[in-house]
């Protein structure tokens, strides 16, 4: 299994056992403020405290900035290292630039708006902002018309990743996936 990430000092590959404490595998190979993740950035879980563990389908450990601090009008700046799918940094006018993305949501959540963004991301054949207007809204009939059934929590991760309302779309599906079951 593979230990990557911009905080970790080296990324290596371990040979551990499924449900392995993640603080003792990346113990002295972890750079300072990190937050370990078992599994992918799009759907792993954090691993800490209770949950220190690698989780039974997790092949990775992620490790990221544990990013908890505040930007004040942050939205202001031209942003030469700030990551964005829209063209609203400065950082979009070079392209190959790579960043090293952390745990902060810089802001709360917000409503669902559609600005293109879910599409511009969009690997399968469905339409995403109307899939996810009716997960939000939790209408299973269009879910399912929409192609809902079809999918897993981390299929939802790259939509989460882009949402400009900061929204987890995977604990959605899946309580949309549930109430489907239990009506029949």
């Amino acid at each position: 299994m593979g230990v990557t990430g911009p905080k970790a000092k080296t990324p290596y590959y371990a040979i551990t056992r499924k449900g392995a404490k993640v603080s003792q595998i990346i113990q002295d190979r972890v750079k300072d403020n990190a937050r370990s993740i078992s599994g992918s950035v799009l759907h792993g879980h954090h691993a800490y405290e209770a949950f220190d563990y690698l989780g039974h389908y997790h092949h990775q450990i992620t490790l990221i900035e544990e990013d908890d601090k505040r930007e004040f009008l942050g939205w202001h700046s031209p942003g030469l290292n700030k990551f964005s799918l829209k063209n609203i940094y400065v950082s979009k006018l070079l392209p190959t630039k790579k960043f090293a993305l952390g745990s902060s949501t810089h802001g709360s959540a917000r409503a669902m708006v559609p600005v293109g963004c879910f599409e511009a991301v969009n690997p399968m054949d469905i339409l995403p902002t109307q899939l996810l207007r009716a997960l939000l809204s939790k209408d299973t009939d269009s879910v399912q018309e929409l192609g809902g059934l079809e999918l897993a929590e981390e299929d939802m991760g790259l939509f989460t990743f882009v949402s400009p309302g900061k929204t987890d779309f995977g604990p959605i599906l899946r309580e949309n996936l549930t109430q489907i079951e239990r009506e029949g």
